[in-house]
């Protein structure tokens, strides 16, 4: 083998060397970062458990207005069909104002559960997505 061509040889097996020790590093550090991810995962699962439970929350909230709505109105009917009505105008207006209060509260709780649900859905979805065509 000349001398020229082992010296090639013997760079190129140095430069091999180098990318080994890079490659190693980067390695090192890939394993730190997905660590990381998968403690950055385990708070997003906790954060999502936390969502659902609060998603719980909301529709025992909505079930319960759809239980005071029902009520209230049974209630309406019954006084107009009975022709005696237990109270006035003013205390029913009040009472159905209060209602409506609840109501348009529960309305923007519903449409910012949703926003934060399609968001988040949608990113957890993208995540997977991404993470099972990595490599």
């Amino acid at each position: 083998m000349s001398k020229s061509l082992q010296e090639k040889l013997h760079r190129q097996h140095r430069q091999w060397q180098d990318d080994h020790v890079a490659w190693r590093v980067d390695i090192d550090a890939w394993r730190g970062e997905l660590r990381a991810a998968q403690a950055a995962l385990e708070e997003v699962q906790n954060t999502l458990r936390g969502s659902l439970e609060a998603l719980e929350v909301h529709a025992d909230t909505v079930w319960e207005s759809e239980q005071r709505a029902r009520a209230h109105e049974l209630t309406l009917c019954q006084e107009a069909m009975t022709g005696k009505p237990r109270k006035t105008d003013k205390q029913w207006a009040a009472v159905h104002s209060k209602q409506a209060a609840r109501h348009e509260r529960l309305t923007d709780t519903h449409a910012r559960v949703r926003r934060h649900q399609q968001a988040v859905v949608a990113e957890v979805m993208k995540l997977l997505k991404r993470a099972r065509t990595a490599m």
